[in-house]
């Protein structure tokens, strides 16, 4: 590939099932606490002494420290990406193109190109999904020299 034609992009992959936080309005984690008879709020620890926070019981799907990588992405979709996914309108989707086992991304992956990482909690553990650039949608990857990945546009 072209080094002139790489941009800066992040990547994160996807690292199973993660409690859901209970959150405030402005969409901040709530942490589990108590006041003590002096009126003072108190939060209860982990044993690394981490703020707890307080969860749902629900799950959702969770993701790896984002990894900086650099790549040519396009939105020009090759053939082969066409074909094999059935894409009928370009509009939504961008393919990059990279050397053979050069880049981990698998389906559901995350892609940020402009956007910066965010994260949903203070200590920036838990990465907001929202704020990716791209999903990964698609991986074809049976060719002999190079992987095909096929990702939409993440509507914010």
């Amino acid at each position: 590939m072209l080094e002139i034609n790489k941009q800066k992009m992040n990547y994160s992959l996807q690292s199973g099932k993660v409690p859901v936080y209970v959150t405030d309005e402005d969409g901040n984690i709530e942490y589990s606490s108590y006041t003590d008879s002096d009126g003072n709020v108190i939060y209860y620890l982990d044993k690394d002494g981490n703020k707890i926070p307080k969860t749902t019981g629900e799950y959702t799907t969770g993701y790896e420290k984002p990894v900086v990588f650099y790549s040519s992405i396009s939105n020009k979709l090759s053939e082969a990406l066409i074909k094999e996914f059935g894409v009928d309108n370009s509009t939504n989707f961008v393919q990059i193109v990279e050397d053979k086992g050069k880049l981990p991304l698998n389906v559901g992956s995350l892609v940020w190109k402009r956007s910066d990482v965010r994260y949903k909690d203070e200590e920036n553990t838990i990465v907001d999904e929202n704020s990716a650039d791209y999903i990964v949608k698609g991986v074809a990857d049976e060719g002999l020299t190079v992987d095909l990945f096929l990702l939409q546009k993440n509507v914010k």
